[in-house]
Order: C-alpha cells, then structure tokens, then sequence
C-alpha cells in the first residue's frame, strides 16, 4: 500500500518568486552581520565564496569560516545561505538568486548568546573602513539593537547612514513582532527594511497574506518596512556536523523504510538517533514519532529544513539587489530603494504602513535595472 511521505515539499526561491535567474550576483560582495557562522558547502563547493571572516566580539580577521558547528552559528549560516547559498547539497535546488556573490561574514553574537549595541556598531564601522577594500556592494543586517531610538543619534542608525552615504545599500529585517516597535538598523532612514510574507508556500497569489512582522512610523516620521518579502516555509540548510544533522538523517531515512524493515532495523537507528525510547508498540506507533519529530524540526530532507522569520525575508531581498547590481553596477542606494517600491505589489486589503510598498517583485525589479543600466548609459554618452 502506498503511503504519504511525512517530509514536505518546499518551494525553492527561484521558484515561488517565478524568478529571472540568469543574473547570479556575479562580481558582487554582500557583507553579512549575524549571530555567527560556520563553514558549509553550500557557501564553500566548487569554489570558496566566503572571502573573510570577521569576528566583531574578538575585533579579529581570518580567512576560514569556524569548521565545527555551535549553537551560534545557526542564524548567521542560514541567513548567508538564504542570500548567496548554490545549493550544493541539493543539486542546486534549494538556491539562493545570488549563487555567484561574494561574501563577508561577520559574526556579532558573544559566548553568551547575546549581539550587544557596541559590536554592531563595530562591525558596521568596520565595513565602512573596509568596503573599498573588499568591493563590498550590500550590507544585510538580520540583527537588532536593544535600544528603541529612531534617532540619527543612535550609533547603530548612524553607521547605517555613512554606509549608504557611502554607495553601499543596507538591507535590514523589520522583526517579528507586530506589537513591538521597529529597532535599529531597521529603523535607520535608509535602510531597506524588509517585512514579512506568508505566500503559503504555493505560487497562487490569491492567498498571499502578511506574516507577523515589525512595522510602524519612526520618530523621524519614517514608514517600516519599505517593502515585504517571503519570510516563512523558506528552505535553509541543516548545520552539517551537529547532533540536528544526524537525526535529520536518521529521520528521513526511517521515513522511507518499508514497513517491515523499518520494525526489523528502524527501531534501533531510531533509537541511537534519539527519536524514540523504550518500547514499540507496533508499526503505525513509530511511525507517528517518526512523523511528528519531521514534523517539528520542520524538516525538508536531510540536509534541508524549514525556516521562517524576517531575518530570512531581508537576505532574500539582498540576493536580489545582488541581482541588480550585477546587471548595473551604476545604481546607487537610492536608486535601488526606489526601484524594489517602485516595482512592488502591494497586497490587496492590508494597510501600507504593515507592508510599505508591498511584496518585492524580482523580474520587474530585475529589469527595471536593466533598464535604469540603459538610461544612464544613454545619458552618459550624450553629455
């Protein structure tokens, strides 16, 4: 008797954004600021694109991401995977839209899992000095500070400013809590804030809806978000090495086992694996804890899983701006902004000041630079 797998399929983001894929974010650096990183193929197969770690706690530099995996690096890896991941692991399937971008990781998260105000500051302030240095063309911030200033006063907010003042565009995540005020770098003026979208994992429109994301008018009287972007069923990798991998490999493949070789060997590799304990009842029973462990790590295969959250929405919108750039490196942050508002669909029934512009529409912002590239070409030779 054939059975429903318990894994369920999701969407790739070329696919639920009906993407032009044939810009790659070739040539283009993307410095991320996160939790922290570790290594993974997806960012170093065929070829290394990570091109230096920088550490904002200790204030240090090095070539290599860390090679074994802590709970830190969970957010920052996925978030980098999420705008410049090729999807080695899945064939290419689960791909970012910039799989040719270049990347700065800079871990901003301490031993004791906090990301304090000073060393975002400090690895924003690093960028600057640095960017010239590295190309860096796109800041993506899916961090936050404690504080609740909208101010230019607020260090945080400020960095942001000189960045952009500097020809980078910052891209940073609204949040998630709808009743919670907007923090810097979101609220910065000139980020590109990103708020969320629920499209349900399917390409009907029709049942697009807002995902509980941070939005409000600042105290300078500026509108968060800017535009809204997928923020929940997205694909982001499993962290190779860790306890989480090795049962997201035991899981899936308990999951695919016959009936009887799942009773004659699944039980033992699902108890090694930690999924079960004590006894058996029978088939039907191991199956719904198979089942329902998928279920809860939101698992997509063995090396994929399911992520949501406006830390993933913002480096979605980052890759493709990574896109833009590649195909008219003349823009700058300002044209940027207003090409991705310009060319979104806002979503019927729901207030702007929820979804600003509304949901990013990556083809037309896509050829809108194309066509901002001939413009300024154009005018370029006429003078």
């Amino acid at each position: 008797m054939s059975r429903q797998p318990s894994i369920r399929p999701v969407l790739s983001l070329p696919h639920r954004l009906q993407a032009d894929t044939v810009a790659r974010g070739r040539g283009v650096t993307i410095a991320m600021v996160d939790s922290d990183f570790v290594v993974h193929p997806d960012l170093a197969q065929p070829r290394q694109r990570v091109r230096l770690y920088v550490d904002a706690v200790e204030h240090t530099t090095r070539q290599n991401l860390p090679d074994a995996a802590l709970a830190r690096h969970w957010h920052g890896t996925m978030t980098a995977c999420t705008a410049a991941g090729n999807g080695h692991l899945s064939h290419g399937l689960y791909t970012s839209l910039a799989p040719d971008a270049s990347v700065i990781a800079v871990r901003t998260m301490n031993d004791e899992g906090r990301v304090t105000t000073p060393t975002i500051v400090w690895a924003l302030r690093w960028i600057e000095r640095n960017a010239d240095l590295y190309g860096i063309d796109i800041v993506n911030i899916s961090v936050y500070a404690d504080e609740i200033d909208h101010t230019l006063d607020h260090p945080v907010n400020a960095a942001v400013e000189d960045l952009v003042g500097k020809g980078i565009v910052v891209v940073a995540a609204a949040g998630n809590n709808p009743r919670a005020p907007i923090r810097p770098p979101a609220a910065a003026p000139s980020a590109i804030t990103v708020g969320g979208l629920n499209d349900n994992n399917s390409l009907d429109r029709s049942d697009d809806s807002m995902y509980h994301s941070t939005f409000g008018i600042t105290s300078l009287r500026v509108q968060k978000p800017d535009i809204i972007a997928p923020s929940i069923w997205l694909p982001a990798p499993v962290l190779p090495g860790t306890e989480g991998a090795e049962q997201a490999s035991a899981l899936c493949a308990l999951d695919c086992m016959n009936d009887e070789l799942l009773m004659t060997h699944g039980i033992a590799i699902a108890r090694e694996a930690r999924i079960i304990s004590g006894n058996v009842e029978n088939v039907a029973s191991l199956r719904d804890n198979i089942a329902t462990a998928i279920q809860s790590n939101m698992l997509i295969n063995p090396w994929y899983k399911m992520v949501d959250g406006t830390s993933f929405a913002a480096p979605i919108v980052a890759s493709v701006i990574a896109q833009m750039i590649e195909v008219a490196p003349c823009l700058t942050p300002h044209d940027v902004k207003d090409i991705l508002q310009r060319t979104a669909r806002p979503l019927p029934d729901v207030e702007s000041i929820c979804q600003g512009a509304g949901v990013i529409q990556q083809r037309e912002a896509l050829q809108a630079a194309r066509s901002y590239s001939g413009s300024r070409l154009h005018r370029s030779i006429g003078r």
